[in-house]
């Protein structure tokens, strides 16, 4: 069978050339799809593969937010009341309000950059939490910017490299995902190690 693309390049420049269509329809099927927990990795190798590291990370970013966004006003509409008048009696409750309400960019920005909960769950766990939307916004947002350019270039040259043609992986290739990969796991580590240091200090 004669491959239709011989390279993702190709395929890249077939994708751009549909205009403003493939984006929207990329960042409208991304924003559903991550609000029903399909796990949000996987639709960004799909942009890195489909619009390249720069645009891709673009797409992402933008997708990302907008399943962010309307997870948490969904859960914040429909799902804070009831959490309230459930469990405000509750002392764990008391203190967990407290928490999220004077800190709650950081308790985001560490769920996003460290990846512990899924995405949307952690989405929809924010919007029944004690958390502005302003917090959460700017928190997602500088959480998953690493981890978002780092995957997104790495599925851009991993995918390529491996487009029909797995012999194409040279050495450098993967000497570049691995500097990739040990860059998201120093990001992942962060938080844990600013509360080390913070420990330290007192």
């Amino acid at each position: 069978m004669i491959p239709i693309f011989q390279d993702c390049q190709q395929f890249q420049q077939v994708i751009l050339a549909q205009g403003v269509l493939a984006p929207l329809m990329y960042v409208f099927l991304a924003t559903v799809l991550m609000m029903v927990f399909i796990p949000r990795s996987f639709l960004m190798l799909i942009g890195g593969v489909c619009f390249g590291a720069w645009w891709g990370t673009v797409w992402v970013l933008i997708s990302s937010m907008l399943a962010g966004c309307f997870s948490f006003l969904v859960a914040r509409t429909f799902g804070r009341a009831w959490v309230e008048r459930t469990f405000r009696k509750r002392r764990w409750f008391y203190q967990l309000e407290k928490i999220t309400g004077n800190s709650g960019f950081y308790v985001v920005l560490t769920s996003r950059i460290a990846h512990v909960i899924h995405f949307g769950a952690a989405s929809y766990a924010f919007g029944l939490a004690n958390i502005n939307l302003k917090s959460y916004l700017w928190g997602t947002f500088w959480g998953i910017l690493p981890g978002t350019v780092v995957l997104l270039y790495s599925s851009q040259v991993l995918g390529c490299s491996l487009w029909l043609r797995p012999e194409n992986l040279s050495l450098e290739t993967i000497y570049r995902i691995v500097f990739a990969s040990l860059l998201v796991f120093f990001i992942s580590c962060l938080p844990w190690l600013l509360k080390v240091k913070k420990s330290q200090r007192k």
